[in-house]
């Protein structure tokens, strides 16, 4: 865990340097939360009912936010210390392959969720100061168990195909283009599901968690499998 910590220290230091990846990390979070309260304050006018359906429709939105937040993290992780001649000394330290691989994928992992969460949270206040309280049966079990159940396995699944992706490449904005591709998958059942019905229930939860869970196993694989150090080193000198 010592050596784990110290890769996340790490990490969250060389992304807080790289003003790209603070406004991307940054900016989303807040334009997202913006244009839902702006929905919401749209339909203020509208019977109880129609509030429930456009409080629900922007509630999806924040099933988005846990996977695009991490990706400009995870993206840089390896590529761009590649470019900026930091990853060579950090892979020549003695610390595991799987250490250095569980560091990196939770740098990013982490503040996406509390990022996300804040976000939800700041929206949830937005929706009650504009519309005097939240309609009944808005905020129900299965919203709370997408947005802090099934948020941690989209998160990690961005990033685990954004370290496949970050590993394979050598350039960071074809690293964060082609992962942003990747993860979409993981958000198919979300747009199809917003686009035929309203409102979340235990269904579309457990269809949700049987498609994240395998791909997040069979991401990681690959991920782990690909993560040899001796590769990154050799594939670009």
């Amino acid at each position: 865990m010592r050596r784990i910590r110290a890769v996340l220290r790490r990490e969250w230091a060389e992304a807080m340097r790289i003003k790209m990846v603070l406004f991307s990390v940054c900016f989303f979070p807040l334009f997202m939360t913006g244009f839902a309260a702006y929905l919401v304050w749209q339909g203020r006018a509208l019977p109880p009912q129609g509030q429930a359906v456009l409080l629900n429709t922007a509630l999806i939105y924040f099933l988005v936010l846990p996977v695009v937040i991490p990706l400009s993290i995870a993206a840089y992780s390896i590529v761009g210390e590649k470019e900026q001649g930091t990853l060579e000394p950090l892979l020549a330290t003695p610390i595991r392959d799987w250490e250095l691989f569980l560091g990196k994928s939770m740098a990013p992992v982490i503040p996406g969720l509390i990022l996300s969460w804040a976000a939800f949270g700041l929206f949830l206040l937005a929706s009650r100061l504009i519309l005097g309280e939240i309609p009944r049966g808005v905020l129900s079990l299965p919203w709370f168990l997408s947005i802090f159940a099934l948020a941690p396995f989209l998160a990690l699944f961005a990033v685990f195909v954004t370290m496949i992706v970050s590993s394979r490449t050598s350039d960071t904005r074809a690293a964060y283009q082609f992962s942003s591709l990747a993860v979409l998958p993981a958000l198919i059942p979300l747009i199809v599901y917003s686009a035929r019905l309203t409102a979340v229930n235990l269904a579309f939860v457990g269809i949700e968690a049987g498609i994240l869970l395998p791909l997040n196993a069979l991401a990681l694989y690959i991920a782990v499998r690909l993560f040899r150090r001796e590769e990154i080193l050799t594939r670009w000198r």
